[in-house]
């Protein structure tokens, strides 16, 4: 017996309909509807609320359905990867971290000692790191993220950036270059306050994704 057939039957059998079982459940009835019409499969936290509500064991609903197990085999393996690098991510921001929070404390003074070329290099380096903070806020589980964890963050990146500031104090402009130049020193200071509050309030996720 496939799945959708076993969860409508299961469903019949307690007398509830799709609404009934979506409330207790906590999804939408158009989600339950979706998996009683075989297009779509719950996830496996969701299956074992399903084994607990109908009191069948995960054994009795995954049987026979090679099709459903051969989703979960291959959801498994994609958030593998996905945690894969998610944990690489993190890691390369918070060397982000440190090199930005250096910057701010000692300045960029030793860069001008540096070889044409070992420069370029240290820039296209601070690039990619850029590019890798906005990349890891792309991968964060906000659905899972509680409302109070999201207020801590904003509030700590407007501590974070205060910091920065005062660290890495910017002169006025005073040509339309040195105005260009201070705008990108203020966009390396938002980048550099990111970064951190990445690193503080994303280490839960990366010690739970490092240890899947």
């Amino acid at each position: 017996m496939e799945f959708a057939v076993k969860i409508k039957h299961y469903r019949q059998q307690n007398d509830w309909t799709q609404q009934v079982v979506a409330e207790k459940l906590g999804v939408s009835r158009k989600t339950i509807s979706s998996w009683g019409n075989g297009r779509s499969y719950p996830d496996i936290f969701m299956l074992v609320q399903l084994s607990d509500l109908n009191h069948v064991s995960l054994d009795d609903l995954l049987r026979e359905n090679h099709e459903m197990i051969d989703s979960y085999k291959q959801e498994h393996v994609t958030n593998a990867k996905y945690d894969r690098t998610f944990t690489i991510s993190y890691i390369i921001n918070v060397v982000a971290s440190l090199y930005f929070l250096c910057r701010s404390l000692v300045g960029t003074d030793w860069l001008n000692h540096l070889q044409p070329g070992w420069r370029m290099l240290a820039g296209a380096l601070v690039g990619l790191m850029s590019v890798n903070i906005y990349f890891l806020l792309s991968k964060v589980e906000w659905k899972k993220l509680s409302r109070s964890i999201k207020i801590g963050a904003v509030m700590t990146f407007i501590v974070v950036l205060a910091l920065l500031t005062k660290l890495d104090t910017v002169a006025l402009p005073k040509s339309a270059y040195q105005f260009g130049v201070g705008l990108g020193h203020g966009f390396v200071i938002g980048l550099s306050a990111l970064s951190i509050v990445e690193t503080i309030w994303l280490y839960q996720q990366f010690r739970k994704r490092r240890d899947h």
